[in-house]
């Protein structure tokens, strides 16, 4: 059965999303945590790896495997991209902030009863240069390149899908 976008979203909404104190370079002056979660594979720095960065499984996989699922259903549904980890937000309005390790592009889409809360791409070499409004719509980006998003009102929740360096 085909996942709509208010299926995502009531999904989401039924999500109790952890409070993550990492990811500090897109959090907002004074903030000490985003409400988000890495599903998918992340990059990890294990002796097991011998000093190497290597992709394992996201520790939230376990915790929350219908999210995961779905998470990757709903993006199969809407694009033909390949993907190893799927970063999932709620209420973030993220500072600006690079990319640093993702890989080519990336796919965004934001969800929810909420105004405002564009993505912004700041350099003006950048294919994604300029405003855009991801509600209920899906953007291919590339991160390398410093962007935020705009202040909204309501409740917002962003699925970004991206791949590893």
């Amino acid at each position: 059965m085909p996942l709509s976008n208010k299926d995502m979203l009531r999904i989401l909404e039924s999500t109790d999303f952890p409070k993550n104190k990492g990811r500090t370079n897109n959090l907002q002056p004074g903030q000490t945590h985003s409400e988000s979660m890495v599903l998918g594979k992340v990059r990890q720095l294990y002796t097991s790896c011998n000093g190497k960065v290597c992709k394992v499984e996201a520790t939230k996989n376990k915790k929350f495997p219908i999210l995961l699922k779905a998470a990757k259903q709903f993006l199969r549904e809407n694009t033909n991209y390949k993907f190893e980890a799927v970063t999932i937000n709620k209420n973030q309005q993220s500072a600006k902030h690079v990319d640093k390790n993702n890989k080519g592009h990336s796919y965004i889409i934001g969800l929810g009863n909420y105004t405002g809360g564009e993505l912004v791409f700041c350099d003006k070499n950048s294919p994604n240069y300029g405003k855009h409004n991801i509600k209920n719509r899906w953007l291919k980006f590339v991160g390398d390149t410093e962007h935020y998003n705009t202040p909204f009102k309501g409740t917002r929740y962003t699925l970004v899908y991206y791949n590893w360096n």
